[in-house]
């Protein structure tokens, strides 16, 4: 994650906090490689075997944008800029996705099985032919709708009231079955999390502070938080692809926040792992790949006699390493829609 604004050093005779300079803060990358990783072993079937961790993957994600937020100078340039790092990659890789499908429909009918229906899917349904992208379209409009409420809502109380009030319209459609396109209800839903991120960049967490020398600890004390949360609240998690949560909701939150937290404490006291921290930095390419390579690469598995669980493992494995030698020839050759350059220029944004 790189900070692209020069940032001034606060010093204080009890503490001091260095932010540096147009450089990437290490442990935020390792913390996206951890999320993306899981997320790409656990819809290759692997179960990782750690309480709470339904809790915990998406709401990072979430966070992880508000706590790096910036309104650009104003909603049009905002909107410009998401254009051109969510909504871009998006609609690139959601297009490329239904032509495999659209062949593979005229060759053979019926081969493919999945809720996909074609195109218009982004309009009437939840599953997209390369499901996982859902993210990007919701994680786009939370950022829109949060955009708005701090260029118009100034006092910080209210905006807390204006995001607890639209993340409640969110769960209440959840509840009741009412399906809004594009993602726009999980966007909703998911709104109080990027609040809370936002929120968050409030405290040195980002950068080195005289409390780092307790990382470890912080990150071992919350996650027990959590663990417990997941075993007393019988494993609540959310399934926010279909804006649906499980459990107490009060302590599914709790048990979120927590749990985010300590991957990030235990990210900021380790630093950096070549693989992982490079997964991080490109975790828009794995997340936009990976499910175009794990269901050939499970397929052509699935005609070998393996075990079905050492299948999920060669499945994942296999997938994680195609997706990584592909990332270069992405950033390479395509760019514009890999979030590594804008495709629509805006002279007046703010860098």
């Amino acid at each position: 994650m790189e900070i692209s604004k020069s940032e001034t050093t606060n010093s204080t005779n009890t503490n001091t906090i260095t932010k540096p300079t147009k450089a990437r803060i290490e442990f935020i990358d390792l913390a996206k490689g951890v999320c993306i990783l899981l997320v790409v072993i656990g819809h290759c079937g692997v179960r990782v075997p750690i309480f709470g961790m339904d809790m915990l993957r998406m709401p990072l994600y979430f966070i992880l944008s508000g706590l790096f937020y910036k309104d650009y100078g104003g909603f049009l340039n905002f909107l410009v800029k998401k254009t051109n790092k969510i909504l871009i990659p998006f609609l690139f890789f959601y297009l490329l996705a239904y032509i495999p499908y659209y062949i593979f429909e005229y060759i053979r009918p019926g081969l493919i099985q999945t809720e996909a229906r074609g195109l218009l899917d982004v309009f009437n349904n939840r599953q997209f032919f390369n499901g996982p992208i859902w993210f990007l379209l919701c994680l786009f409009w939370a950022n829109l709708m949060f955009c708005f409420i701090t260029l118009n809502v100034k006092r910080e109380y209210l905006r807390a009231m204006s995001v607890i009030a639209v993340g409640a319209i969110g769960v209440t459609l959840g509840i009741n079955n009412v399906f809004l396109p594009c993602m726009i209800d999980v966007a909703m839903s998911a709104l109080p999390f990027l609040y809370f991120g936002y929120i968050l960049r409030k405290a040195p967490i980002l950068y080195p502070n005289k409390h780092d020398k307790y990382n470890l600890l912080f990150a071992i004390g919350l996650y027990l938080i959590a663990a417990l949360i997941a075993i007393y609240a019988d494993n609540p998690h959310y399934s926010f692809h279909y804006n649906r949560y499980a459990g107490n909701l009060g302590l599914l939150i709790s048990g979120s926040i927590c749990g985010v937290l300590a991957i990030l404490f235990l990210c900021k006291s380790i630093k950096h792992i070549p693989v992982v921290s490079f997964c991080g930095r490109y975790s828009i390419i794995m997340l936009c790949l990976h499910h175009m390579i794990y269901r050939p690469v499970a397929l052509g598995l699935g005609y070998i006699n393996i075990n079905g669980e050492v299948n999920t493992y060669i499945t994942a494995a296999l997938t994680i390493a195609i997706c990584i030698l592909m990332i270069k020839p992405c950033v390479k050759y395509i760019p514009w829609f890999t979030a590594q350059k804008d495709l629509i220029k805006d002279k007046t944004a703010v860098r």
